[in-house]
């Protein structure tokens, strides 16, 4: 290292003395005024020597990737012929790492119908959700029995009001009827009296025929009204227990219903087989995030397997390959890898050779200019020399790759 330091200080120091002595030149020959004047001429070839360090610079950089692609395509070749164990433990490792990546790339795209709610609130009663589901279940049955059981009640006290109602009405009818038949047999008899006193008529027959049918009347008359009244108490008790039994319910079904709504505003969902998806979904979650890090945590060992197996082979640049591996499996993906290397470092031959024409004929054409011309300033001398120096040009040679 200490030797490329050095050497590099020295091309710093001959580049900076090349610099002042452009700055010099370009000083002087910035003082004359005729383009006529041979010193102008000095001007171009000066623009010569910066268009070759320029080129020369390219030429380098073009080489440096020259080596890189050249040490590439040699990486291949090595790993082409490795010894069949390397070999299979190379393609095995390789062949792991590509079924994590793609394990791991399908767990990304994995998406659960859960939301980030859902998840925390689950995630905190993790251990009583089965509990708190069958509860949630269990709830909702017992609210559509108490949804029965309301209307049925409902409907039992409708009836008992109904048919009391009717009692009673029926009572009043009776009530009437029994002033009415009282005042009319009344009247008859009254009549009847009238009658035997006034005619010689005997009339006995009919005054004992009229109080029979009083007397029958009225009595059918209070058998019935005895039996609505009995039959009103009765109603009014079944509508009692109705009601009684019908408000116990309410009280049921409200406090199921109540405890229906907190978990349904708990967990966001809207039944309890909602909530069985939503924890289905929620433990599929927890699998997958688990996958992913024992997926993470094995390709963490395979890749440095990986790098171990090609540390050990030597290659100039095994780190590289940890995102090609796809190549190291498949023959396919190595050949185009090498193609696209091999036409790589054919255009930056091309590239060279067109950078060594240029620099060849910029330096000719400063040889032709110097050979037309005697008087120069005595910093072009110096420049040209080191020109030729740092690019390693003259004016008989030409570049060497």
């Amino acid at each position: 290292m200490g030797f490329f330091t050095k050497r590099k200080t020295k091309k710093e120091i001959r580049a900076a003395k090349i610099d002042d002595a452009f700055n010099r030149v370009y000083s002087q020959i910035d003082d004359i005024d005729s383009w006529e004047d041979p010193k102008k001429l000095e001007h171009y070839i000066l623009d010569s020597c910066e268009q070759i360090i320029a080129s020369t610079k390219a030429m380098e950089r073009q080489k440096m990737e020259y080596r890189i692609v050249t040490r590439y395509l040699n990486d291949i070749k090595a790993i082409e012929n490795l010894p069949k164990d390397i070999a299979k433990d190379l393609r095995t490792t390789a062949t792991r790492i590509c079924e994590l990546e793609q394990n791991i790339l399908e767990s990304r795209n994995i998406t659960r119908n859960i939301s980030d709610e859902q998840f925390s609130v689950i995630a905190d009663e993790e251990d009583d959700m089965p509990e708190i589901i069958n509860r949630f279940a269990s709830d909702e049955i017992y609210q559509a029995k108490l949804k029965k059981s309301l209307a049925y009640l409902e409907g039992e006290k409708s009836r008992w009001e109904i048919e009391r109602e009717e009692l009673l009405a029926q009572g009043k009818i009776f009530r009437r009827m029994a002033i009415a038949v009282l005042t009319s047999f009344t009247t008859l008899l009254i009549l009847l009296y009238v009658m035997n006193n006034v005619a010689t008529v005997d009339i006995s027959l009919w005054i004992y025929l009229v109080l029979f049918i009083c007397a029958v009347s009225g009595f059918m008359i209070f058998l019935r009204q005895n039996t609505i009244t009995r039959e009103s108490r009765m109603s009014l008790i079944h509508l009692n227990q109705a009601i009684s039994m019908l408000n116990v319910e309410r009280m049921k079904y409200v406090n199921v219903t109540n405890s229906i709504e907190y978990s349904k505003d708990k967990y966001y969902v809207k039944t309890a087989a909602e909530l069985q998806y939503i924890w289905e979904q929620y433990q599929d979650k927890v699998r997958d995030q688990q996958r992913y890090i024992e997926n993470n945590d094995d390709l963490e060992f395979y890749n440095d397997k990986l790098e171990r197996i090609l540390g050990s082979i030597g290659l100039a640049d095994d780190k590289i390959w940890l995102n090609q591996v796809n190549a190291l499996i498949n023959k396919q993906d190595m050949s185009d890898c090498r193609h696209r290397l091999v036409v790589r470092r054919k255009k930056i031959r091309d590239r060279l050779e067109d950078h060594r024409k240029i620099v060849q004929e910029e330096r000719d054409e400063i040889d032709r200019l110097m050979t037309r011309h005697e008087h120069y300033l005595p910093e072009i001398q110096e420049i040209i020399k080191s020109v030729d120096k740092l690019c390693g040009t003259s004016s008989s040679t030409k570049i060497k790759a």
